[in-house]
């Protein structure tokens, strides 16, 4: 009896540790982010599946080491993704395969990324890669601005102002380069010029716009 009890306690220390070396993976990307913008903190986002086997050995291995955890769990806001429920996020930050990483500023800036499995050594060198990132403090009204501008282009496209819409992905692509909204807007620009009747009605808006303007110049010359 004191052997199977002496057992039991080192197999529950056993668990308790295991337990503690776990990264605390957030499963909510839009909450992770607020919590990255209120922190400063940046987003360690690592895409997978379930049928993914090197991603159950990326977290059977280097997600277990004890420095990767401890680093992880101070610097970052992990964030798991299933890439393939959440295509939209994967394809704005250029996810081809997984597992891949990805070390994203609480604005949506890419700062690093990696494809497939890494090691600890490799693990290591990808999240220093973000040192600044870490001590970056937070920018709620840039990541506001880019984000607010996109829910406009979205709601242009939802009413057939497909000009709008264009213009203004085109707007976010620029002034927010490299954040995930801009991914966003390229790839919503993106459907409207592959639909050959958007992109007609693109035309005709600005056909309008131009003759607007040719009848607004043609009359200020007359007086």
């Amino acid at each position: 009896m004191p052997r199977m009890a002496a057992g039991c306690v080192i197999v529950l220390l056993w668990v308790g540790s295991a337990g503690a070396q776990d990264v605390r993976w957030r499963p909510d990307y839009s909450a992770a982010r607020k919590e990255a913008a209120a922190t400063g903190k940046p987003l360690l986002l690592d895409f997978g599946s379930e049928s993914c086997l090197w991603c159950r050995k990326l977290d059977a291995t280097t997600f277990r080491d004890r420095a990767i955890v401890e680093l992880v769990n101070e610097k970052f806001v992990p964030v798991k993704v299933d890439g393939e429920r959440d295509q939209r996020l994967a394809q704005s930050v250029g996810v081809e395969a997984f597992p891949t990483l990805a070390i994203v500023t609480a604005e949506g800036r890419i700062v690093a990324r990696h494809e497939g499995y890494a090691d600890v050594p490799k693990m290591m060198s990808l999240l220093r890669q973000a040192p600044a990132a870490a001590k970056e403090s937070p920018k709620p009204a840039a990541k506001s601005a880019a984000g607010d501008l996109l829910a406009v282009a979205r709601a242009d496209h939802e009413a057939g102002r497909y000009l709008a819409c264009v213009q203004k992905c085109d707007r976010v692509a620029v002034s927010f380069a490299g954040s995930v909204e801009a991914g966003e807007a390229r790839k919503l620009s993106a459907t409207i010029a592959a639909d050959p009747v958007k992109w007609k009605r693109v035309t005709e808006q600005l056909e309008s716009d131009f003759l607007s303007v040719k009848a607004d110049l043609a009359a200020a010359l007359k007086r």
